[in-house]
């Protein structure tokens, strides 16, 4: 609905992402929320990562976006979703984490296993809202949102901005 807050189940499938590509905040250089790369001439810096899983799996450097403060970076992730995965963007409102998972797969958004990066998801997702994680997933790292306070903030405005466009 436009110019309503997003529910909280939105908020915790990005919020679940963000902890999953960012180690909830302690490997986000630059302020970046989804661990978005940085096209050719653009702005932004060289990092080590992984790249593939299982035989394909591999480290290298790669340029990810930087980002001035946690908003920008928010603003611009929620953007990179909209216009790139609409799709995504659509499952994380409905609070459908799976849903979310699938459309970036298909995007192209990672290179990991898609059903590795899906329980992740899940079990960041359920760590948030308080639900019980599946013990074959990996327990999430504890969300300390105090210590994420700016990353979280900025990610709420953009979601709210986002609503108010759509």
């Amino acid at each position: 609905m436009l110019g309503t807050a997003p529910a909280p189940e939105s908020v915790a499938v990005l919020t679940a992402q963000w902890a999953l590509e960012t180690d909830t905040g302690r490997a986000m250089p630059g302020n970046n929320f989804g661990g978005i790369k940085a096209a050719a001439g653009a702005a932004g810096a060289s990092f080590h990562t992984v790249e593939g899983h299982g035989a394909g799996r591999r480290e290298v450097t790669a340029r990810f976006r930087v980002y001035g403060t946690p908003y920008a970076g928010a603003e611009d992730y929620v953007r990179l979703l909209a216009s790139r995965y609409p799709a995504a963007l659509a499952a994380a409102h409905a609070g459908n984490v799976s849903g979310f998972a699938q459309a970036l797969a298909q995007g192209g958004y990672f290179t990991a296993d898609p059903h590795a990066y899906a329980r992740g998801l899940e079990a960041h997702f359920r760590a948030l809202l308080g639900g019980p994680v599946e013990a074959s997933a990996s327990p999430p790292a504890r969300l300390d949102l105090a210590v994420n306070e700016g990353a979280i903030a900025g990610l709420l405005r953009a979601l709210s901005r986002e609503s108010e466009s759509a």
